[in-house]
C-alpha cells in the first residue's frame, strides 16, 4: 500500500468517526434542551396554575398587588412574576435581578410559552389570563430561570471537546503506530526484495566463479610445476622473471580462492569464546602492516567479554575491519578498536580517521564485488557481513565525529567473562 492509500485507508474513517460523534453529540445536546424544557414547561404551568388559584382568592378579599406578590416572590427558580389588569398594565412585579422585566406587549407571543434571554441567561416565559368570582380579569407573568440547563450545556459543550479531542488524540496515536508499522513493513519488503535480488545475482555469480575456478585451477597448478621447472633450469639472468611469473601465478590462484571462498556456506562451529582473546590475536597479526603504514592500534576493553560463536570466522571478521581501517588510515593516524556490552548484545567497533566512505558506494557497501580500493576484490565486507549474519547479529557504519568512518558489530548473547 502506498502512502497515499494508507492516509485515505485512514483519514476517511477518522473524519467519518469524528463527523459521526459531532453529529451525534449535537443531536443529544438538542434532546436535553428539548427534555429540559419540557420539564420546565411542566413544572411552570403547574406552578402558574396553583398561583392563579392563590392569587385570585387573595385578589376576591381585596389584597394589594403588591401584598399578594411578596407572598410569592421568593419562589425558587421563579425569575420574575408580575400580574397585569385586563388591559395588560402592570399592576406590581418582582424580579430577583433588579429593575429588569422582560416585558413588551408589542413584541409578546401569542404562545403561552416563550424563551428570552436574561442577564441571567435563558428565561422561561409563561403568560396566562385568571378571572375572580366577581368577573375581573387579571393576566399572570412568569419567568422560569433555566439556568440549570444552560450550565449542563456549557458542560456538555465542555465534554463534547474534551472527548473530541481525546479521540483525535488516540486516532492520531493509533494512525501514527499504524504508519510506523507500515513504513517498518515497507522497509522490510523492500529489503527482502533485495536479499532475494541479491541471492539471486550471487547465485548466478556463484555458478559462473564455481565454473571459473574449476576450469581455470588445474591449468595454473600446471603452469606453477613448469615455472617451478623453469627456476631451476633457467639461467640466473632469467630467474628474476621466472621468480616474477611465479609469483604472478599464485597471485591468480589467490584470487581464484578467494571468490571460491565467498561462494561456500559457513559451518559454524559454536563455542564459548573470550572476545578479548581475539581481538589480542587480530591486533597482533596486523601489527606488521600497522607499522609498515605508520598507523597505531588502539584497544579499548574495560572488562573481559564472553559470546557464543566460531572463533576462526569471528577472528577473520574482526581481522578486516581492522586491516580496512588501517589501510583507509592516513600515516601517524590512529586506529580505535572498542567493545562492550549493550542490551545483552556484544559490541565492538572500529574507527578510522581515513577519507569515509564515497556517498555513491555506501548503499552498496556490503555487496560482494564492490570496493574503493584500487587493488581490492571487493569480498572483505561481503564476508564480514556474512560472517556476523550467520551469528544472527548485523553490521552497520556511520562517520565519525573526526572524520572516517566507525563499523560496529553487535552479536547477541554477549556477557561478562
Amino acid at each position: 500500500m502506498r502512502k497515499s492509500e494508507l492516509w485515505v485507508f485512514f483519514l476517511v474513517p477518522y473524519l467519518l468517526v469524528l463527523g459521526l460523534f459531532s453529529l451525534v453529540s449535537h443531536f443529544n445536546r438538542q434532546a436535553i434542551q428539548a427534555g429540559v424544557e419540557a420539564l420546565a414547561k411542566e413544572q411552570l404551568q403547574a406552578t402558574a396554575t396553583i398561583l392563579k388559584a392563590n392569587i385570585k382568592e387573595l385578589l376576591g378579599r381585596q389584597d394589594s398587588p403588591a401584598h399578594i406578590l411578596d407572598q410569592f416572590a421568593g419562589l425558587e427558580d421563579i425569575y420574575f412574576i408580575a400580574l397585569l389588569d385586563e388591559n395588560e398594565r402592570i399592576l406590581d412585579w418582582h424580579s430577583k435581578f433588579e429593575g429588569y422585566l422582560p416585558f413588551s406587549r408589542r413584541q409578546r407571543p401569542a404562545a403561552e410559552f416563550w424563551v428570552v434571554d436574561s442577564p441571567i441567561g435563558s428565561v422561561f416565559n409563561h403568560y396566562s389570563s385568571l378571572e375572580t368570582a366577581d368577573g375581573r380579569r387579571f393576566h399572570l407573568y412568569l419567568g422560569y430561570s433555566l439556568q440549570g440547563l444552560d450550565r449542563l450545556l456549557v458542560r456538555s459543550q465542555k465534554n463534547f471537546w474534551l472527548i473530541l479531542g481525546i479521540m483525535a488524540l488516540v486516532g492520531l496515536i493509533i494512525f501514527a503506530g499504524i504508519y510506523r508499522l507500515h513504513a517498518s513493513f515497507e522497509r522490510a519488503s523492500a529489503e527482502a526484495i533485495k536479499q532475494a535480488e541479491e541471492k539471486e545475482r550471487f547465485k548466478e555469480i556463484s555458478g559462473f566463479t564455481a565454473g571459473v575456478a574449476h576450469e581455470v585451477k588445474n591449468p595454473l597448478n600446471s603452469l606453477i610445476l613448469l615455472f617451478e621447472l623453469l627456476e631451476k633450469k633457467s639461467p640466473p639472468e632469467l630467474s628474476r622473471q621466472v621468480l616474477q611469473g611465479k609469483e604472478e601465478i599464485k597471485k591468480i590462484g589467490a584470487v581464484i580462492d578467494r571468490f571460491s571462498e565467498i561462494i561456500k556456506p559457513l559451518n559454524l562451529k559454536k563455542e564459548r569464546l573470550v572476545f578479548n582473546d581475539i581481538l589480542q590475536e587480530e591486533i597482533s597479526s596486523l601489527q606488521p602492516l600497522a607499522q609498515a603504514r605508520r598507523v597505531e592500534i588502539e584497544l579499548k576493553v574495560l572488562k573481559k567479554l564472553a559470546v557464543n560463536g566460531d572463533r576462526l570466522l569471528l577472528g577473520r571478521a574482526v581481522n578486516n575491519l581492522i586491516k580496512n581501517a588501517l589501510e583507509a588510515s592516513a600515516p601517524g593516524k590512529k586506529v580505535l578498536v572498542q567493545a562492550g556490552l549493550h542490551r545483552k548484545n556484544l559490541v565492538c567497533s572500529v574507527t578510522d580517521l581515513g577519507s569515509g566512505i564515497d556517498p555513491s558506494q555506501a548503499d552498496r557497501i556490503f555487496e560482494p564485488f564492490v570496493s574503493s580500493k584500487e587493488s581490492g576484490l571487493g569480498v572483505g565486507l561481503y564476508l564480514v557481513r556474512k560472517i556476523v549474519e550467520a551469528h544472527q547479529g548485523k553490521i552497520y557504519f556511520k562517520s565519525g565525529p573526526e572524520g572516517g568512518t566507525i563499523f560496529t558489530i553487535e552479536l547477541p548473547g554477549g556477557q561478562d567473562a
